[in-house]
């Protein structure tokens, strides 16, 4: 099963199994059935879906936001789509974490109208206390394109009343593959709401993962457990592992066999990206390829994502190498394995082939001998692993941090077409002797693997050789605004803010798109460009400075003021931020521009000043 969140999900439950019964094999709606007896009837949502489907507003047009949009959409709409509308608001807010509950209960009431107070959610109802809880954090695009995942609700449902009643039953009552394969059939899409349907009706066969590029890399870390057969589908595989997992696991529970449980999670999650596809994941590129770079502006996580890539990668070997029992039965001896197989280098320009590969070094006596370097030795250091544990060795990731900094192709030498995925094993003679004068022979293992860095701020991708750029996958590392979530959110709890989160929100929203607005502002500017970004770690000290701020008021924590006043005036937390934070990174960014102060001053705005919408 699972079935499982960090919160109470009981009353998410209880209104799912009550949607499937009243609403989706019935037509009765999910709050007030008895007055709305055919409230999710095929009429009913053939108008829900042309007011919407049928009237698409796109970009500013309505307002440019969702909720705008929406009010035009159902403007005219009865009072039987109104209540339809905000019951698939109210699906779509029960799985997310990223929007608070005062938020979802204004947008659900606010949808069927102030002209009907009667129907609104009130507290104290199964609805309410759903809303106030939730099963995971589907990620920053779930919770921006309201539109695309509700559409994709109202869409589902019509063509499941157009199916006879008899195929309905099937595949709502104990027929979860079915049921998904027709989630998938439909001409208008969501994976992310697909999923969370799928888990939201059928909670013991599906995941509580929203991201197609999260359950292909569970599917790569575990994919051994797997016992399903050829012909079974992602999900059914997914539910094969977890019937492994609790049978070799059985003094587990639910919340220690979810993948997102601190046991779990560093085997398959490598990195965080918006982008869904899998292919495009580091994970998979590093597996084919056995090298890639992460390049983008300062600040962006890119040491960060390369040693969660290269824990992922020891741990997923460790996990298959060793089984299951083997690697849960002994957590401490698997940290040691990754502390052990992880080898970082700072490069530098003084770092070249002597230091990586082999140079001379003197004697005591005052002769010279060659030396190996960093990788001959990682590589020896391999090679008597192999020999004394078999094929429970481990793979090592050897990370390259700012690998522009010297002069990489000279650096590997020899090993440079050592480095491609066919030649691995093949070995080369190095411009060196050993001690019986013949010449030192070398080859990199096909599971070592190479992880390199790089700021673009320092040089250019395209400066680089291009023998050598072509030996890695390149993946961008930009500014993406769901890292500030992340980062805030980790340091809300280190630094023990006393303001609530969720209260906090809306206005860490705002400044979330004051930071977007920025950056595209700096990509903009012929004296920066867009390798000038300013990276989500940067803001990173935002929470020690609401807390700093908050810590010994006792008065007004829930008043939703924490970066700007009642008039938009920027408060202390926020001014703290620009001047210890960001004005001396942009100031220097500018230091040779000859309209410094001006720029400075714009950005300065562009940070502080308020969203108006």
């Amino acid at each position: 099963m699972a079935i499982y969140s960090e919160c109470d999900r009981r009353q998410i439950d209880e209104l799912c199994a009550t949607w499937r019964t009243n609403s989706l094999l019935g037509d009765a709606s999910l709050l007030h059935p008895d007055e709305f007896p055919s409230c999710w009837s095929d009429a009913e949502l053939s108008e829900l879906n042309r007011k919407f489907w049928g009237n698409l507003l796109e970009g500013e047009e309505g307002g440019g936001s969702f909720e705008s949009k929406w009010e035009l959409q159902l403007a005219d709409a009865t009072i039987e789509v109104k209540l339809l509308a905000a019951e698939c608001l109210l699906i779509y807010y029960l799985i997310t974490a990223g929007v608070g509950p005062d938020r979802k209960l204004d947008m659900i009431n606010k949808t069927i109208g102030p002209d009907h107070p009667e129907l609104h959610v009130t507290s104290g109802s199964t609805a309410y206390n759903a809303l106030n809880s939730w099963i995971a954090n589907p990620g920053l695009y779930f919770n921006t394109r309201q539109d695309i995942h509700v559409g994709y609700l109202m869409d589902l449902a019509l063509r499941l009343k157009k199916v006879s009643r008899e195929e309905r039953v099937s595949l709502l009552h104990d027929n979860p593959w079915g049921f998904v394969q027709f989630a998938e059939d439909g001409e208008r899409q969501s994976d992310s709401m697909r999923h969370i349907v799928c888990h939201l009706l059928y909670p013991e066969y599906f995941e509580r993962i929203a991201s197609s590029k999260h359950k292909n890399l569970v599917l790569k870390a575990f994919g051994d457990l797997d016992s399903s057969g050829p012909e079974a589908g992602e999900d059914e595989r997914l539910f094969s592992i977890r019937q492994t997992l609790k049978q070799r696991l059985p003094g587990w529970d639910e919340q220690r066999r979810d993948y997102y449980h601190p046991d779990l999670e560093p085997i398959w999650r490598p990195m965080t990206s918006r982008d869904d596809s899998a292919s495009m994941d580091p994970a998979f590129g590093l597996e084919f390829k056995k090298q890639v770079v992460f390049y983008g502006p300062p600040g962006t996580g890119k040491t960060y994502r390369a040693g969660l890539l290269a824990e992922s990668v020891i741990r997923t070997a460790a996990l298959q190498r060793w089984g299951v029992g083997t690697y849960f039965d002994d957590v401490a001896a698997v940290d040691r394995a990754v502390a052990e197989h992880v080898t970082r280098l700072q490069m530098h320009p003084s770092y070249g082939y002597a230091e990586f590969m082999v140079g001379l070094r003197l004697d005591a006596d005052g002769g010279t001998s060659y030396r190996l370097g960093a990788l001959p030795r990682l590589v020896a250091r391999m090679r008597a692993e192999r020999h004394e544990m078999g094929e429970r060795a481990l793979p090592h990731v050897l990370i390259l941090d700012e690998i522009n900094r010297t002069d990489l192709s000279a650096m590997f030498g020899e090993a440079f077409s050592a480095m491609e995925r066919d030649k691995r094993d093949v070995e080369v003679d190095l411009f060196a002797e050993g001690d019986d004068g013949e010449p030192i022979r070398f080859a990199i293992p096909p599971d070592l693997y190479i992880i390199g860095t790089m700021n673009e701020i320092d040089q250019s991708v395209e400066a680089l050789d291009f023998a050598m750029r072509r030996r890695f996958f390149w993946f961008a590392t930009p500014y993406e605004e769901e890292d500030l979530y992340t980062i805030w959110q980790a340091q809300w709890t280190e630094q023990s803010v006393t303001v609530d989160w969720h209260t906090a929100l809306p206005q860490l929203q705002g400044l979330a798109a004051c930071i977007s607005r920025l950056n595209a502002r700096i990509a903009e500017l012929a004296d920066l460009g867009p390798e000038y970004a300013l990276g989500a770690s940067m803001f990173g000290e935002l929470p020690y400075f609401i807390g700093h701020e908050w810590r010994t008021k006792r008065q007004g924590r829930r008043a939703g003021r924490y970066l700007w006043d009642a008039k938009g005036k920027p408060l202390a937390p926020l001014r703290s931020l620009w001047a210890l934070s960001i004005q001396p990174v942009l100031a220097q960014y500018l230091a040779g521009s000859d309209r410094r102060a001006e720029q400075l001053a714009e950005l300065e705005r562009l940070l502080m000043a308020r969203p108006t919408s």
